[in-house]
């Protein structure tokens, strides 16, 4: 497991991180982001809104967001079609498990 960092919140897609213990959970968290299909970079997008999910996250007092979700939704509408970027997970506080 190699998981996503930056200013010391973990992006976890599991809910138990081996190694380590769940000492708070501080609730739902998630970012959007409606991006235009004519827009080249999707990945970039992506680590637009994940960033936005690690800030939130540290200013929720929390160091890890578990559980974490990535979908995407498809909009057509009058303006033309959009893709809906959504990214969720729980908030948590953990810590690295002492070895004995």
């Amino acid at each position: 497991m190699s998981p996503a960092m930056s200013e010391d919140v973990l992006l976890l897609s599991i809910e138990q991180p081996v190694g380590y213990q769940v000492k708070e959970l501080k609730g739902l968290i998630y970012a959007s982001r409606p991006i235009s299909l004519t827009v080249a970079g999707l990945e970039a997008e992506l680590d637009v809104i994940l960033e936005k999910l690690r800030h939130d996250a540290k200013k929720m007092g929390a160091n890890a967001v578990l559980g974490l979700r990535i979908e995407t939704r498809r909009v057509v509408g009058v303006g033309g079609e959009w893709v809906l970027l959504l990214a969720y997970g729980t908030a948590a506080v953990i810590e690295k498990e002492k070895q004995a």
